[in-house]
């Protein structure tokens, strides 16, 4: 019996704890706990951008660019192949300015024909655009030209960049592969950098 007093004591002490707590919580600001808010359209700039580089893939030696990650067997030449890659986008075939570097993957995905699934950034060198990416994805087929690439994104001064690459093929060799891209895309810069 003498649990019971000492049970309803305990029980009001505790429910006069949690009163006091509920009475010196503090309000949170509508405008820190919303997780979406609609932008006015005005609060971004909409811009165009386009460069002309050519891209230089070596595939072996000292300088290489792209790596074999993964090679497994399979019926149909090499399906299934992943490669990495960091390949230099230059100003031109005489590769005097870097503009940029491809960074990605490529993949073999296609068991008919040999087609690579290509999901890349371009992240810029030149001191203006530096930090700045573009992200790219796309379907080459081997050994054919032009090629086409959707820009799905981008970083910095490309925020919520898209738009399309074109490339055409101007050598291959077993050893590296000339390609040269024209990029067409717009992005938008926001008017106002968040308030953290």
């Amino acid at each position: 019996m003498a649990a019971l007093p000492l049970f309803i004591f305990s029980l009001l002490v505790s429910t006069t704890i949690a009163i006091e707590n509920l009475q010196n919580t503090q309000v949170i600001d509508v405008e820190e706990r919303m997780t979406f808010r609609a932008l006015p359209r005005q609060l971004t700039t909409h811009k165009q951008f386009y460069f002309h580089v050519y891209f230089h893939e070596i595939f072996y030696g000292p300088n290489n660019t792209t790596v074999t990650s993964a090679r497994p067997n399979s019926d149909f030449p090499n399906f299934g192949e992943i490669s990495i890659f960091d390949v230099p986008l230059w100003d031109s075939q005489d590769a005097n300015k870097l503009i940029a570097r491809a960074q990605g993957a490529s993949i073999q995905s296609d068991q008919k024909t040999i087609a690579w699934h290509l999901s890349f950034n371009i992240v810029f060198e030149l001191p203006e655009l530096k930090g700045s990416t573009l992200m790219v994805m796309g379907r080459a087929l081997q050994l054919t030209t032009p090629r086409q690439y959707a820009i799905v994104g981008g970083t910095g001064v490309f925020t919520l960049a898209q738009g399309t690459i074109y490339g055409r093929m101007l050598s291959s060799t077993d050893e590296s592969l000339w390609i040269e891209l024209k990029i067409f895309g717009e992005y938008y810069t926001s008017v106002e950098n968040p308030k953290w």
